[in-house]
């Protein structure tokens, strides 16, 4: 079980016949490829299946898991790159169906199966999230795209209906209620997994938001490569729709890989759970970890029954403002889970006086070490004839809020600071709607863009301040990136943030009111070297002090090795 395919990357299927496979695969395309190809022979075991593969350009994301790519009846397969067959190689299991398996096993039943690639070069566009579908969100749209800061303040009136969870504990789960007379899977049953086979690999499940840039994905794979150095072979699940950039990365080299593709609905039935079948009855699970996954979450239960005593541990980073977010997933299912991971005092806070989780089950571990330069640096200190430059450095989401960073330098240029230089550094689905706003507003020549192709240290090493618009937040890895750097931060008081950074570090998170305290602050900060210098002096010892308990790096080598 789990040999290395024809396509290079370990796989739980052989490749009967596929002459056609083009040669020019990349690392990327390959594991994309692969991955999918694990989800099918997982749903289909000892089958063998007819796989057409298709290319999808920048407008489509890959289909990789999804219902469709039982059928094929999508109007985006259409341009056939190549077909091939494959065997599983996963165990058929010897047991009497229920009769709630019957849809699922139905949409499965076919022989052939449609996959949809994207090629490398996508990655250089916007991913297609930020689509208005329907007339109200056209119209939210235009809004945002005419009066962004208006359009976020709308948006958080609308978030206070979604306020309850932040504060007060959430319903707990009781998951065989749900397949009880008037519950919601009533027509199903829970059916355990069956017991791994002896001397099967030894493996630890991971469940992953995506494969692109982000602090709980820096996090997620550094886990994943302490699981491999701790003799494990990990098994790695996203449930988010993705090009995956980050798929090749060297931290996932030796895995088995699942990007899901949303959503994969009818091809599994509640209560048997066909993926994850196919995982626990053919490889010796030691542990799960979920990283923000919320397919995950919903599986916990079932995992828990089917492996009563293997460690399942959550890491969280963030309380949403719209239902708290997957900390409030994780609240949900704590019964199930053994360990509730999170890397701020803050989260930790919300947790146990919020969520009423029992404190010896949440462990602090910050993330120390994630970001280069642990040791301490020194002050950057601002040269003769050099022009103050502030730095944004996020995705280009919704979340990081990008629309606050452009706005602030706006109102910078037309209060006469003509000095100050910007650098906006990363890209995602509101890049191009981003490139616009610089456009519309003349900032070309004042705001220098780069994407996340460069060096974040590049990009530090030139700058004296770093501005964190975001709308919502943990702690950010590019916060204690820039204090390693000699930079000192400013931020909107969100999440995490307070726990590093001092009360004049932080401006308030409405927008409007935002705009017009960053700005204060950049101008104050431009002026003042002293103020800068002593204000990065008090966010590096908050900084370490943090850091003076169990990173969470050390916390999960300790862990896993356990296991």
């Amino acid at each position: 079980m789990n040999p290395t395919s024809e396509l290079g990357q370990p796989a739980l299927f052989r490749i009967v016949s596929g002459s056609d496979i083009p040669n020019d695969l990349s690392e990327r395309e390959r594991r994309l490829l692969v991955g999918a190809l694990n989800f099918h022979a997982l749903v289909a075991p000892s089958r063998v299946l007819e796989v057409h593969v298709y290319d999808g350009d920048a407008h489509q994301l890959p289909r990789t898991t999804d219902d469709t790519t039982f059928h094929g009846l999508a109007t985006s397969y259409r341009n056939r790159l190549f077909s091939l067959e494959i065997e599983s190689l996963v165990p058929a299991e010897n047991r009497q169906p229920i009769a709630a398996e019957g849809p699922a096993q139905e949409l499965r039943a076919g022989r052939t199966r449609h996959i949809r690639l994207t090629r490398d070069a996508v990655l250089s566009a916007d991913p297609p999230r930020d689509v208005a579908r329907g007339r109200l969100r056209r119209a939210a749209r235009a809004v945002r795209t005419r009066w962004p800061l208006a359009y976020d303040t709308l948006r958080d009136i609308e978030l206070l209906r979604h306020r309850k969870p932040l504060h007060a504990p959430i319903a707990r789960l009781d998951y065989p209620s749900l397949f009880a007379p008037g519950g919601i899977h009533e027509d199903s049953e829970i059916v355990m997994a069956p017991s791994a086979p002896e001397g099967a690999p030894r493996a630890v499940i991971f469940g992953l938001h995506w494969f692109e840039l982000g602090g709980a994905e820096h996090w997620a794979l550094e886990s994943i490569r302490l699981a491999r150095e701790a003799g494990f072979l990990p098994i790695v699940m996203t449930s988010r729709d993705s090009h995956q950039p980050w798929i090749q990365r060297q931290e996932l080299d030796g895995a088995v890989l699942v990007p899901f593709s949303e959503a994969t609905t009818s091809s599994q039935t509640p209560g048997v759970e066909e993926v994850l079948r196919g995982i626990f009855a053919n490889f010796d699970v030691r542990g799960v970890v979920v990283h923000h996954n919320q397919w995950m979450y919903d599986r916990v239960a079932w995992m828990r029954l089917s492996r009563p005593s293997i460690p399942i541990v959550d890491s969280t980073h963030i309380v949403e403002y719209r239902g708290g977010g997957y900390p409030v997933s994780s609240a949900i299912v704590d019964a199930y889970l053994t360990t509730h991971h999170v890397i701020s005092p803050s989260l930790k806070d919300f947790l146990v006086d919020v969520q009423a989780l029992p404190a010896e089950k949440v462990l602090m571990a910050p993330l120390a070490g994630l970001t280069a330069g642990e040791s301490d640096m020194s002050f950057r200190r601002r040269q003769p004839g050099e022009p103050f430059t502030v730095a944004f450095v996020g995705r280009m989401a919704r979340q990081k809020g990008p629309e606050l960073f452009v706005k602030t330098v706006s109102r910078l240029r037309a209060r006469g600071h003509r000095d100050i230089r910007f650098i906006m550094h990363g890209d995602g689905e509101l890049a191009g709607w981003v490139d616009g706003m610089i456009a519309a507003g003349g900032l070309q020549d004042v705001i220098e863009r780069r994407s996340s192709a460069d060096p974040v240290a590049a990009t530090l090493e030139r700058s004296h301040l770093l501005v964190v618009s975001s709308h919502n937040e943990g702690l950010t890895l590019t916060t204690l990136e820039a204090l390693t750097h000699g930079v000192p931060v400013v931020s909107t008081d969100v999440g995490a943030q307070r726990d590093v950074l001092p009360p004049r570090a932080l401006v308030a998170r409405r927008a409007h009111r935002a705009v017009r305290e960053l700005t204060e602050r950049v101008a104050w900060l431009a002026g003042d070297e002293a103020a800068r210098e002593q204000l990065w002096l008090d966010e590096r010892a908050a900084e370490k002090h943090l850091h003076e308990v169990t990173s969470a790096s050390q916390w999960f080598a300790e862990e896993v090795s356990t296991w």
